[in-house]
Order: structure tokens, then sequence, then C-alpha cells
């Protein structure tokens, strides 16, 4: 049996994009998703072809919030979500597959326009943070839309 390899892309809390090199083979892939979001993993799926893996127990173990991979998952899921993800986040396609490559560029535009905000947000913080999740949400909308 030929084994395929694809990508997929870790988000880090600061908000940097790893690509990995990603198997199309499930036990293998079971063990990198664990070993990639350093614990137990959740599937969160916020769009059909890709899915977020993400700590199942991050927020109670003290893991900084990934602000980006919040902002990716509002943006799929067109709303700002109530909650947040905490560590790295892996990003895969469905099912554990290779991500494909739009997808890929659509994360690492919102990946990009989150760096950016915050950057700015050293010499012009934020009004409050209402506010900033307004402006890293609009930030990411305009950063996918260029790619059309």
């Amino acid at each position: 049996m030929e084994v395929t390899v694809g990508t997929a892309l870790r988000i880090d809390v600061d908000g940097a994009v790893v690509v990995l090199p990603w198997a199309d083979d499930d036990a293998a892939c079971s063990a990198q998703v664990r070993e990639v979001v350093g614990g137990p993993a959740d599937r969160a799926i916020y769009h059909r072809k890709a899915h977020l893996h993400v700590h199942g127990n991050g927020a109670a173990e003290g893991l900084p919030m990934n602000l980006a991979a919040w902002v990716l998952a509002s943006q799929w899921r067109g709303m700002e979500i109530s909650y947040g993800f905490y560590g790295p986040v892996l990003v895969t396609g469905p099912d554990r597959s290779a991500l494909p490559e739009g997808m890929a560029a659509e994360v690492r535009a919102v990946c990009a326009a989150v760096a950016e905000v915050r950057l700015e947000w050293m010499t012009r913080p934020p009004a409050g943070e209402a506010a900033a999740r307004a402006e890293v949400l609009a930030a990411a909308r305009h950063a996918v839309a260029a790619l059309i």
C-alpha cells in the first residue's frame, strides 16, 4: 500500500504558520495530531474542506489562547464564535487528509492578517476587547476576499 504525503499546517499561538508533511495513513495521523497539539485533541469542523485539531483541555491546562485560530474559525463560521482555542492548532483536510492548497492559502492569509493587526497594536492599542475582535475579524475578511 502506497502512502500519499501532502501537507498540513500548524498555527502556533503567536500566529506563525508552520508547514508539516502529512501522510494519508490513519494510525500515523492520530499520533501526529496528538504530538502537534501537545495532548488529547478534539476535531473542530468550521469548513467542509478543512478541519481544525485543537487541544482538548488547553484552557484548563493554562495554554495561551490562539488568536489566529480563533479568527480563522470565526471567519469560516461566518460569525464570531464565543469560545477560544488554546495552544497550537493543526489544520488538515477533512478526516485528517492532506490540506488542499486553496484552503492552505486561506489559512496563511488569515494568519498574516492577524499578525499585521497585532503588530499595529504595539503602537496603537485597540479601544477595548470588542473593538479588537472586530478589527481582527475585519482584517481576516479582507484577506480572504483578496484571494478570490
